[in-house]
Formats: C-alpha cells, sequence, structure tokens
C-alpha cells in the first residue's frame, strides 16, 4: 500500500467517525426537546420556577392575594387592591395601620333598615380571641383628608351593626379623635372595611377585606 493509498484510507475512517459522533449528538439534543442557540453555545439560561410563572409572592412575603368585591353601587374595587377610586387620597389611620395586610376577604357593604350590614367571606374562618375576631371599620373625608378608623368588634360569625353606632344614636364608638365628633349625614359616601383584630395590640390575623364605599341612607 502507497502512503498515499493509506493516508486516504484513514481520512476515510475519520471521516465516517466524524458523522456518526454527530449523528450520536444531533439525536440526543433531539431528545431533549427544543435547544436554543444560547444551549449550543453553552450558555446556562435561567429556569422559570412554577412561583415566579404564577406571579410570586406579594411585596412583604405575602401571597398576592385580592379578592377584590363591589360597592353598593356595583364598582369593581379588585383592580385597585381593594382601594376604591373614590379615595382619592392618603389615609390617616386613628388605630392600626392594616394598609398592608393582606385583602383575603370579600365584602359588600350597605346600611339601610337601622343596620350596618358588613357580610365579609372570613367571618366564620379567622379565629377568635376571647371570642371576637374582626374589627369594622370606616373611611371617613374630612376637611379634604381621609381618615381610617375602627368602630367595634365583631364576634366569630356576626356581620352587622346597628347604624347607632355612627349617628352617635349610641354614643361614640370610635373614640379617636377626629372622628369622635364626626356624624354621618344623609348622601355622605363612606367606605367600610373589616380587618382581623387591629383595634388593640391583640392580633389574630393580619389580613382585612377590600374597602366597600356605601352612601349614608
Amino acid at each position: 500500500m502507497t502512503l498515499r493509498h493509506a493516508w486516504t484510507r484513514w481520512a476515510g475512517i475519520g471521516l465516517a467517525a466524524g458523522f456518526v459522533l454527530a449523528g450520536c449528538e444531533t439525536a440526543e439534543l433531539e431528545n431533549e426537546g427544543e435547544i436554543s442557540l444560547a444551549q449550543l453555545q453553552g450558555v446556562t439560561e435561567p429556569v422559570e420556577t412554577a412561583e415566579a410563572e404564577a406571579g410570586g409572592t406579594g411585596g412583604d412575603g405575602d401571597a398576592a392575594t385580592d379578592t377584590g368585591g363591589t360597592s353598593d353601587d356595583g364598582t369593581d374595587t379588585a383592580a385597585s387592591g381593594g382601594w376604591p377610586a373614590e379615595i382619592d387620597g392618603p389615609i390617616t389611620w386613628l388605630h392600626t395601620d392594616v394598609s398592608k395586610w393582606s385583602v383575603t376577604a370579600s365584602l359588600n357593604a350597605s346600611v339601610s333598615g337601622g343596620t350596618i350590614r358588613m357580610p365579609y367571606s372570613k367571618s366564620k374562618v379567622w379565629p377568635a380571641v376571647d371570642g371576637l375576631n374582626a374589627n369594622p371599620w370606616v373611611i371617613v373625608k374630612l376637611g379634604g383628608q381621609w381618615y381610617a378608623g375602627t368602630f367595634e368588634w365583631f364576634r366569630y360569625g356576626q356581620t352587622s351593626k346597628p347604624v347607632g353606632v355612627l349617628d352617635g344614636s349610641k354614643g361614640d364608638h370610635i373614640k379617636v379623635s377626629p372622628l369622635n365628633s364626626w356624624r354621618p349625614r344623609s348622601g355622605e359616601r363612606i367606605g367600610l372595611m373589616v380587618s382581623g383584630l387591629a383595634r388593640s395590640s391583640t392580633r389574630n390575623v393580619r389580613e382585612r377585606s377590600n374597602v366597600s364605599m356605601v352612601t349614608w341612607p
């Protein structure tokens, strides 16, 4: 065998081996599904986790839940994180600031027939402490400023109070200035909300409902 013939033979064997190896690598890539340019270049791409695809969690570590709700005129409050558009400025909190508590309860409040009705979806879910599991809130615009204060306690499963706890006929139930002297006027728009225990230092859950806007009768 001449040197030229030997070189040709070995070149042919090498070329065939190259095709075999290339075929194996291609088969392996095909088994992995669609391959990106970055993967072919050896660049590791970040893996999307199920949590990232689902939107992750809220900034304070709580699940970003928002059940929303409606006001008495049918306005949907879910899109604004439980804050209706009527509340057009910052709120001064007269009791615990619950603005960053997770919105986990749905509320559609109404006032009629001498009763403030606040049926919220967690009335029999939030745990009770000494029989109490929630505080109802009123949000009022006074002198151009919004104020929020609790005005009572809810027992486990309770969702209503008489209008007297706000109109003054049963005395002052907010007990903090300036809403301790405020009395709702007929036709006035106010916000109602329910939260876990927030009127004192006692806590059960750090959760609240959406704000439901109502017209005082």
